[in-house]
């Protein structure tokens, strides 16, 4: 196809030729007689062309050879053209695309230079802060060296002054101390005295155990009795009380019952706060032992 494609015209001049030679062999087998005598066993004829027809024929194929080969010289110097240009224009864009390789390459190159050196500068302002920092840091922690140190001295003398007056102080207040307790053990020494030779009277009185009696009767109005509880209960139950009868604390020492009997005791003797008081100061207690033994 390619071959007809660029061979078009010598082709149909070829077949043009072909079909006049084709036309004058029939207008010659026209022109013979039709009544022609019948055939013979043995015939010999001769075909016969006009010289001119031939002729005419002849210059006709040389000329339609000659455009086809014009035509052929044609298409080829049209194709070598082409090719030609082709490979100008190939070239042309070779030519650019390796300039623009090389403009590319130099461009990266200079980029990287540019890079390199850029690092470089951060590289090296970085050691120059890297350095000054380490040379502020120095300077810092002999600073805070010298400064703990001053402190330190400071703070010894300070603690010195402190506990030489701390000693002074104390030493005056042992001494006050000293003589108030000295008076106020006198003192005491005396009422105690006093405040015995009354409560020996009042127990003799039968004071104190009626008092006795009236707490623990107190107490066991207060008292809810746990279903645990079993007859027979006996406990020892330790009070604290302020003179006015506020209970301080509890505590049930020995006791024959369970928790629950030994919590209701307690709780029995913080609801009865406060306490009856003292019919006489003098009997008057702040550590209780009562004896508890509900009646059944």
């Amino acid at each position: 196809m390619e071959f007809v494609r660029h061979n078009w015209r010598y082709l149909l001049g070829a077949a043009m030729l072909h079909a006049l030679f084709a036309g004058l062999f029939a207008l010659t087998m026209l022109s013979l007689p039709h009544d022609a005598p019948p055939p013979q066993l043995a015939i010999n004829a001769v075909l016969t062309i006009d010289p001119k027809l031939a002729a005419q024929a002849a210059r006709s194929e040389k000329a339609a050879r000659d455009r086809a080969k014009a035509e052929q010289e044609k298409a080829a110097r049209e194709k070598a053209a082409e090719e030609q240009r082709r490979n100008e224009e190939d070239r042309k864009q070779e030519q650019q695309k390796e300039t623009e390789q090389r403009a590319e390459a130099e461009r990266q190159v200079e980029a990287k230079q540019k890079q390199e050196k850029e690092q470089q500068r951060i590289k090296e302002e970085q050691q120059v802060r890297e350095k000054q920092e380490t040379e502020r840091k120095q300077k810092a922690e002999v600073e805070k060296q010298r400064q703990a140190e001053a402190q330190a001295e400071s703070e010894r003398k300070r603690v010195a002054d402190i506990k030489r007056r701390q000693d002074e102080e104390a030493q005056k207040r042992k001494a006050a101390e000293d003589a108030r307790a000295l008076a106020a053990r006198e003192a005491e020494l005396k009422n105690q005295m006093a405040e015995e030779e009354g409560r020996t009277q009042a127990e003799n009185a039968g004071v104190k155990n009626a008092w006795g009696a009236l707490i623990e009767q107190h107490i066991y109005r207060n008292w809810n009795r746990p279903p645990s509880a079993r007859p027979g209960i006996d406990c020892e139950v330790n009070v604290t009380q302020t003179p006015t009868g506020t209970v301080l604390s509890v505590k049930v020492g020995k006791c024959n019952g369970d928790d629950a009997v030994r919590q209701s005791i307690e709780a029995a003797v913080l609801r009865a706060s406060p306490l009856p008081p003292a019919p006489d100061p003098r009997v008057f207690e702040r550590n209780v032992t009562l004896l508890f033994r509900p009646k059944e």
